[in-house]
């Protein structure tokens, strides 16, 4: 109700504009009201055998290392590190778990850009590699057209939303086990693209189809799969 007698009090005071300040407020309130409408293909790379639970295998420690990375083509040289891909991500992490049953304790890391200037940090990774049985290092890369997204962004502004633009990212998670020396035991990897409509008439559609959703899914069901492979080669054994 706030919120509507917000907008109610914005129109009678646009009605009391002269025209520039009319237009100014119009053009905030389309891109206020601007909607969009996601989804995402099928992951690929999954794991199609048969998953029986490790149930009998003894208890190992694992180190996990997650890197999560953004690259735009066209404006990015090389892949380059973020804070973070999900806004919940260890929420989705903690659930995935699950899947494999011989892992106790664990630690995770998540490799941040600033590390290259904080030794401790290194060190701090360094100690955790050799204090567990394993490693498994995540990488999450999120790619994208800078062309693309610079294009639909324009359109987008100048027609006030009205004309649907898409925008497309494509994303790779790659996971490699090693043992306690570093030596590389397996690598598994899932791709997947989400694709997301911004048109002003999709606000509509915004609460069925929200890109956050779509996104945490690929990561979601990436892990689960991912994980279940391990647990179904048995490869946590010491």
């Amino acid at each position: 109700m706030r919120g509507n007698r917000s907008i109610c009090m914005l129109i009678r005071k646009l009605m009391g504009l002269n025209r520039p300040g009319k237009v100014a407020i119009m053009i905030l309130l389309l891109e206020l009201l601007s909607g969009c409408a996601a989804s995402r293909s099928a992951v690929t790379g999954l794991y199609n055998g048969s998953v029986e639970k490790n149930l009998g295998a003894g208890k190992v420690s694992a180190l996990f290392l997650f890197r999560h990375m953004g690259q735009y083509h066209g404006f990015d040289s090389i892949p380059k590190l973020k804070d973070q891909g999900v806004k919940d991500f260890n929420n989705l992490f903690r659930d995935s778990l699950t899947e494999i049953s011989n892992i106790s304790p664990y630690t995770t890391f998540v490799e941040l850009p600033n590390d290259i200037n904080d030794p401790k940090r290194r060190q701090e990774l360094a100690g955790f590699r050799g204090s567990h049985d394993f490693t498994v290092e995540i990488t999450f890369l999120e790619e994208a057209s800078f062309k693309q997204q610079a294009l639909s962004g324009t359109i987008s502004l100048l027609s006030l939303t009205v004309i649907p633009m898409p925008y497309s990212w494509d994303y790779t998670i790659t996971a490699n086990l090693l043992d306690q020396k570093g030596k590389l035991i397996r690598s598994y990897q899932r791709k997947a693209t989400l694709n997301n409509w911004v048109e002003v008439f999709l606000i509509f559609a915004y609460p069925f189809h929200p890109v956050e959703g779509k996104r945490e899914l690929i990561y979601a069901e990436s892990l689960h799969d991912t994980f279940r492979q391990i647990e179904a080669e048995k490869v946590l054994t010491k």
